[in-house]
């Protein structure tokens, strides 16, 4: 119970003592601002939220979701806001659509009162709560997050009720290459996988992950075969010792990884980094 209350801070800290799911109609009053009503709406008139972090929607779960619908109605209302003549959704995109499959004209809704950017901190905040989102949908949640209302780790970490630990982890999923964030998206590896793999060379990285998908390796299985090197690598030429003194000196001086991949004159510079804050420091030092 503690932790399904810590999980749910965020949200009232947003929505304020917003009313418990009530499905009969009351009389309403004059809202004040900041508060939230509860009601039935026409679906018709609910359009969904352009702002939704959810990128993957499980057409099973939610026809399994509308079976339950329609045996039982929807338990928990839908967050809404009033754009126009209609209703734009908040949270609930799941519930919504059940409900359509299921064949309802109405849905018990809470109204509440929020701007353009309240809303999509209240949608990704009951997103990365909810714990059917795979580890990268909330991992880009906490980043935008980050980005677009300046969340400090700390704060992330009041919000979701995570350790911080926790949303640093999470967030360091983005630092891997897109191949395998989409392995991760599609439950091809775990975040287990994914936590070894942020530890490998980009190119190693994506030839274990596809090794670990071809052979549907455990985790053990793949800290297995990394410590005996059971895996073909391709024989790199060893760094001159410029080299090396070089990737220490801009590693130093940018406070970050820095990784120079020569090859007679001509290769890459890489500069690692973990976070937006990161980024934003790296850029500042080198003046762009």
């Amino acid at each position: 119970m503690q932790r399904k209350k810590a999980l749910n801070k965020g949200l009232e800290a947003l929505l304020g003592d917003a009313p418990k799911s009530n499905v009969k109609k009351t009389q309403q009053k004059k809202s004040k601002p900041n508060t939230a009503t509860s009601d039935q709406i026409q679906i018709s008139k609910i359009k969904t939220n352009q702002y939704q972090p959810r990128s993957i929607f499980d057409e099973q779960k939610i026809n399994e979701l509308a079976t339950s619908i329609k045996k039982h109605g929807v338990i928990q209302p839908i967050l809404v806001r009033k754009e126009g003549e209609g209703f734009e959704l908040i949270a609930g995109e799941r519930r919504l659509r059940a409900s359509k499959i299921a064949g309802l004209k109405k849905i018990p809704a809470v109204v509440t009162i929020a701007s353009n950017t309240k809303s999509l901190e209240i949608a990704i905040l009951e997103n990365v709560q909810r714990e059917d989102l795979n580890s990268i949908e909330v991992a880009r949640g906490y980043q935008r997050l980050k980005d677009e209302f300046k969340y400090t780790q700390e704060q992330l970490s009041a919000s979701i009720g995570k350790p911080r630990s926790s949303i640093a982890n999470s967030l360091r999923l983005l630092s891997l290459s897109a191949k395998i964030q989409e392995l991760i998206s599609g439950d091809k590896i775990s975040e287990g996988h994914a936590k070894i793999l942020l530890g490998l060379e980009a190119n190693l990285a994506e030839t274990m992950a596809k090794k670990v998908v071809e052979e549907k390796m455990s985790v053990r299985d793949l800290e297995t075969a990394l410590k005996t090197k059971d895996f073909k690598t391709t024989t790199k030429k060893p760094k001159t010792r410029d080299e090396i003194n070089l990737e220490s000196a801009l590693s130093s001086k940018l406070g970050s990884k820095v990784t120079i991949n020569d090859s007679k004159g001509k290769g890459k510079l890489i500069i690692k980094y973990f976070s937006y804050d990161e980024l934003d420091g790296i850029i500042e030092k080198i003046s762009l």
